[in-house]
């Protein structure tokens, strides 16, 4: 079975944002219970940071909502960085596992639904861990195992291997950070048509290819469990 941070298949997925965009459930679907972004704000203005890092930013619609005197941008993806700075965003393009930026350098590294994307994770969180300052923290918002399972069971087409989520991401980021924390939200989205689910299971089409829709019954309900990672950056010696 492919994975997520196949190089080959990250470059085709993110050539274009078409369907980045469209795997936003609220595109399709109607969403209901606690949604991880007021979680994922929170987790970073807690530590009123001064400069924060979006690592892996996509088209910087999450960033974008933050509070702070400056945030950077950086990703693989040329099509991605070409989106935040449309929005006005100081984007460039970057990989995680090298990082451009001096040791240090960010009070707050944000690293959201990305790092299964990575294909040496270690040297990414390294990295990660480089330019974050000493006592700051990394914030990253990830799914949980069972997230949508409902809809994967009823197409049975299972997603690539996910490297990285919201359990399998807990080991690697102790290995680098301290005090890690999960934030649990939990939720629900519903589908009304065939049509609406349709469009959603089509953003998946590089990953799996063509996945029909089932034909009922609608409206279509699967369960959202994400969660919030915290951890913060160990002090050098």
């Amino acid at each position: 079975m492919r994975s997520f941070n196949d190089p080959s298949l990250v470059a085709r997925e993110y050539s274009s944002l078409d369907r980045f965009s469209m795997r936003r459930l609220d595109r399709s679907g109607w969403v209901r219970g606690s949604e991880p972004i007021p979680t994922l704000l929170a987790a970073v203005g807690e530590s009123h940071p001064r400069r924060v890092l979006d690592a892996g930013c996509g088209d910087g619609a999450l960033a974008a909502l933050l509070t702070v005197p400056e945030v950077i941008f950086i990703d693989q993806s040329a099509a991605a960085v070409k989106a935040a700075r449309a929005k006005g965003l100081e984007a460039s393009q970057a990989d995680i596992q090298d990082l451009p930026f001096e040791d240090a350098s960010f009070d707050v590294v944000m690293c959201n639904w990305t790092l299964y994307h990575v294909a040496d994770l270690d040297r990414g969180l390294r990295e990660i861990s480089r330019v974050c300052r000493p006592g700051g923290r990394f914030v990253g918002a990830y799914n949980l195992p069972g997230h949508l399972e409902e809809l994967w069971s009823a197409v049975g087409s299972p997603l690539p291997v996910d490297t990285f989520n919201g359990e399998s991401g807990l080991a690697p980021l102790r290995r680098h950070f301290d005090a890690v924390e999960r934030r649990d939200t939990d939720g629900q989205v519903l589908w009304e048509n065939q049509e609406a689910l349709q469009s959603y299971l089509d953003a998946y089409r590089e990953m799996l290819g063509e996945v029909k829709a089932p034909e009922g019954p609608f409206p279509f309900r699967a369960r959202r469990r994400n969660c919030v990672l915290v951890a913060l950056n160990r002090v050098r010696p």
